[in-house]
């Protein structure tokens, strides 16, 4: 007869206050010289950040003709980006278009939407950014995530242009990645501002004193999007709110033998 114990008590936090923010933009086309590189075509992302970064900067440039006639109409052109996901943000010349989600059940997702372009030359960036992948199952090789096109702009006199095959330049990673702004000596060689509300590609940072005691502590990131987050310096992982559980949150036990299906709503 073996005996084995198990927690029959609920655990029970308590609120220990909020933080007071700041925030640093990261720089939208900005690339090291060193590691920037550029390639014919669309390259998967897993293969190329060998899963040190969530993040890859795929970018572009579309020459545009002083007779294109959407610069008259004022009927923009339509982008439309394909990925294998699992979330991309869209600039053109600098300025956030868009944003795009895969879900749990299809990471692939569809980026469409009018893109105000000028004429001569335009810079086309597109931040993918992977979740991580699956570590259980058969068939490792097939997955990937990325940008694996087709990438097309429709609108212009010649009706469609294929992106896919150009010349993309390719950055690996975040600058800020890059400048350790999560550790407390790379946080203290930028400057850092207010906070800005639902603005991507911000860093945040708080200070805050533990509380008396040595119980675990716990962050509440339901008012952030998605993104990680370390504390002195270690990270604790990835943040998505979003796609939270759903339910109605209340009482879930996870004790007992596991199953494929346990907790999966309800969970508090």
């Amino acid at each position: 007869l073996i005996q084995v114990g198990s927690q029959i008590s609920q655990m029970k936090m308590e609120w220990a206050g909020g933080l007071t923010w700041q925030s640093y933009n990261e720089e939208i086309n900005s690339y090291s010289e060193e590691e920037a590189f550029t390639a014919v075509g669309l390259l998967e992302q897993i293969n190329m950040t060998r899963d040190n970064t969530d993040y890859l900067w795929y970018t572009t440039y579309v020459d545009v003709a002083k007779d294109e006639q959407f610069l008259t109409s004022g009927k923009s052109p339509k982008l439309t980006v394909m990925s294998a996901g699992h979330a991309l943000h869209v600039f053109v010349n600098g300025q956030l278009t868009g944003t795009v989600y895969g879900s749990v059940e299809d990471p692939k997702l569809t980026y469409t939407g009018s893109v105000k372009l000028w004429a001569g030359s335009n810079t086309i960036s597109c931040l993918s950014i992977a979740v991580g992948l699956p570590n259980v199952g058969e068939h490792f090789e097939t997955w990937n995530a990325g940008i694996l096109g087709p990438v097309i702009l429709y609108g212009l006199n010649e009706g469609r242009r294929d992106l896919t095959w150009q010349k993309w330049t390719y950055q690996v990673g975040l600058k800020g990645e890059a400048m350790s702004l999560h550790s407390l000596s790379g946080s203290s060689s930028v400057e850092w501002g207010e906070p800005v509300q639902k603005q991507p590609l911000t860093w945040y940072k708080a200070f805050f004193n533990a509380p008396d005691g040595d119980e675990p502590l716990a962050l509440d990131m339901n008012s952030m999007g998605k993104g990680q987050i370390w504390i002195n310096g270690q990270g604790i992982g990835r943040y998505w709110p979003g796609y939270k559980a759903p339910g109605t949150c209340g009482y879930c036990d996870y004790r007992g033998e596991y199953n494929e299906t346990k907790c999966q709503t309800n969970c508090g």
